[in-house]
């Protein structure tokens, strides 16, 4: 996919560059390694158009807020940054859907000398943004001179500061967004056999487009975490007290049968999955109706990483058990590892989403994987709609 680019000789000094990224990360507690990983990727780009001379205007979406709410403002971002990047944007919290509140932004944006980084509110404290509206787009278009999304994980929805803004500016992609794509798209095409792709989570029916479009092009698709017990159940196989979401029952009806999907073996059970809980290991089919299933089994374990060890091509989303639960992390654990081994030169590995990306930097072995991607439902569905995604569509078309 050919995006364009920012060209490197083109003059910068003073040209205001709304910048889109993804800092949609929790507020309470310190960040954690894949936390961070988001901010620490934009932060290069937002240092490197700073240094060519641009006033830089950062806008990300935080939270799911139903109006404005003190607690989704992105200043709350401003006492968080990791010192580490080096980046000390000043505020600019007025509100741009509002006459008086973009005139007086637009004030501050005149003073500002080059080189100076603004963060934008929240684009979701304004009711136009998931509507794209082209009146908020124009908003965001009255201060800037050029757009650039650097948001691979929000360039799956059609939103103002995703879609709407990109029709109306000189727009180009980030560098980040650029890595992304670059990563994603060896998984499609003419990918390096054996091709191994292991799905994980709790439901079913949020990842079936994805695991539709892996079928028709990976040789094996392994199933885990709570989106293999459709497939129990549909087997009529004991999976006794634990969570099998009703609505994934058909969609298991219909793909039971292709040899491609690949089911654990065994499972790690306990009465009940939760911090504390005494677990063990049973066959598939030995598991007993006053347990629960919360990870895949040390047999499945070996069988998997056997697996990975002859891949060319592997691409990993979601836990393959309760992760966050010490007793019910290892089979996640186990396959990070056996899969960063393989990486970065037997085969070509990725792996992504929010469940998961905890999983790889606990295993110590992160940057070992050709790619960590920090957009899990953008991965999903560029891997789904063959990069067809709207923030990737409305860049290519300029």
């Amino acid at each position: 996919m050919k995006l364009p680019l920012l060209p490197p000789s083109k003059s910068l000094k003073g040209k205001k560059i709304f910048l889109r990224v993804d800092w949609n990360v929790p507020l309470k507690g310190a960040f954690a390694a894949d936390e961070s990983l988001k901010i620490l990727r934009s932060a290069q780009t937002i240092k490197d158009l700073s240094s060519r001379g641009a006033i830089v205007l950062v806008a990300t979406h935080l939270g799911r807020p139903k109006k404005r709410e003190a607690e989704y403002s992105t200043e709350n971002l401003l006492k968080r940054l990791p010192a580490e990047i080096g980046l000390k944007p000043v505020f600019l919290g007025d509100a741009l859907d509002e006459k008086t509140g973009l005139e007086n932004a637009a004030k501050k944006i005149v003073k500002a000398t080059p080189g100076d980084v603004f963060l934008l509110e929240n684009v979701r404290f304004y009711t136009g943004e998931e509507k794209n509206d082209l009146k908020l787009a124009k908003a965001y278009v009255a201060l800037s001179d050029f757009y650039m999304n650097d948001a691979f994980a929000s360039s799956h929805r059609a939103h103002a500061s995703i879609v709407a803004v990109a029709k109306l500016l000189p727009s180009y992609a980030g560098p980040t967004l650029v890595q992304e794509v670059s990563a994603m798209e060896k998984l499609l095409g003419k990918p390096k056999r054996p091709y191994v792709a292991l799905i994980g989570g709790a439901k079913l029916t949020t990842k079936l487009p994805v695991i539709d479009a892996l079928l028709k092009v990976a040789d094996k698709v392994m199933i885990g975490g709570a989106m293999a017990h459709p497939f129990f159940a549909v087997k009529k196989i004991e999976i006794g007290k634990s969570y099998t979401e009703k609505e994934g029952l058909a969609a298991a009806r219909k793909m039971i049968k292709n040899p491609k999907i690949i089911l654990p073996l065994d499972v790690v059970v306990a009465r009940k999955v939760a911090p504390g809980a005494k677990a063990s290991a049973c066959l598939v089919g030995k598991v007993n109706k006053t347990e629960a299933i919360g990870d895949i089994g040390p047999q499945t374990m070996q069988a998997w990483s056997a697996e990975i060890k002859k891949a060319k091509t592997i691409v990993w989303n979601g836990p393959l058990g309760v992760a966050d639960i010490p007793a019910f992390s290892h089979g996640s654990l186990v396959i990070a590892r056996a899969m960063a081994i393989r990486s970065k030169g037997e085969a070509y590995g990725v792996v992504g989403g929010g469940d998961t990306l905890p999983v790889v930097m606990e295993s110590g072995m992160d940057e070992w994987f050709d790619h960590i991607s920090t957009g899990g439902g953008a991965m999903l569905e560029f891997i789904a709609k063959k990069g067809k995604l709207p923030g990737l569509a409305v860049l290519n078309k300029k």
